[in-house]
Parts: C-alpha cells; sequence; structure tokens
C-alpha cells in the first residue's frame, strides 16, 4: 500500500515537472490576432473588396477611410489603437461545397502567413465560388502576407 502511495506521489511530481517545463518552452513566436466585426454601411464594399487575393495592412485612420470609405470605417477605427496595432485586411476566394476557410499561421521570423486552407478529403468541388473579406488587428511591428494559393 505504501509503494503505491509513492509511486502516486512521484507521478504527480513528475506530472508537475512536465507540465512547467512544456509552459516555459511556449512558443515565443505567438502573435495576438483579433477578429474584428466588419458590416459596412455599404455592403458593395464586401463585393467589390473581396475575392481579390490580396492582403492590406492598415497603419492609419487615413488609411482605413481610403480603403472601405469613411462611413464604414468608424467601427473599425474604434476598435483598434494605432499606437499597438494595425488593421490588416485580407480578400480571398475558395470554391465549394464544402468551402475552404482563411487561416493564419506564424513563420519562425515571427510573420504572419494567411492563407486559404481547403477541406479534407474533399474531391469534387467548385460548383460555387464564395468570397471572403476578413479583417483583423494584430501587433503594429508585425509584418503579415497573404498565400492565395488554397492548400
Amino acid at each position: 500500500m505504501r509503494i503505491r502511495i509513492r509511486l502516486a506521489a512521484l507521478a504527480c511530481v513528475f506530472a508537475t515537472s512536465a507540465a512547467v517545463e512544456a509552459q516555459d518552452k511556449k512558443d515565443d513566436t505567438a502573435v495576438a490576432v483579433r477578429v474584428l466585426k466588419f458590416a459596412p454601411k455599404d455592403p458593395t464594399v464586401v463585393f467589390m473588396l473581396g475575392g481579390q487575393g490580396k492582403l492590406w495592412t492598415l497603419s492609419n485612420a487615413d488609411a482605413v477611410e481610403k480603403l472601405v470609405g469613411k462611413a464604414s470605417a468608424k467601427p473599425l477605427l474604434d476598435a483598434v489603437d494605432f499606437k499597438k496595432e494595425a488593421i490588416v485586411v485580407v480578400s480571398w476566394t475558395t470554391s465549394g461545397p464544402p468551402d475552404g476557410t482563411l487561416k493564419h499561421s506564424v513563420k519562425a521570423d515571427g510573420s504572419l502567413q494567411f492563407y486559404v486552407q481547403g477541406p479534407p478529403g474533399a474531391k469534387a468541388r467548385g460548383q460555387r465560388a464564395r468570397i471572403g473579406l476578413d479583417v483583423f488587428a494584430v501587433p503594429r511591428t508585425v509584418k503579415a502576407a497573404f498565400d492565395p494559393k488554397e492548400r
């Protein structure tokens, strides 16, 4: 009985130290990416900008207003502190059903890579095209890129 208790206590110590070690080795390349809700006053903005396979990095209010219009820019401007963050707008396209989704990853150099991830195991697709326009807040110092080729 005593051996079982000692083994259980020893297992707890190892589990705790492994968890702390894993936390210490946490990837420092994590980048805070916030999704911003974008509901423009003029709904045609999404159709004009979406589906182009581009990425825009907007670092000030004038750039945001120039891209989406003054009326549509207000909610985005209220959500971001341009001293610390920049707005990244990704225009993308996919086909379906099932549709692909926009994802991002952090590269070794700390930059962001946005890409479209196709659905796993889908063979025949392309009955319809879907355009997308997603808006994110990222740290001002982070460089972002977009790979328009679906993975």
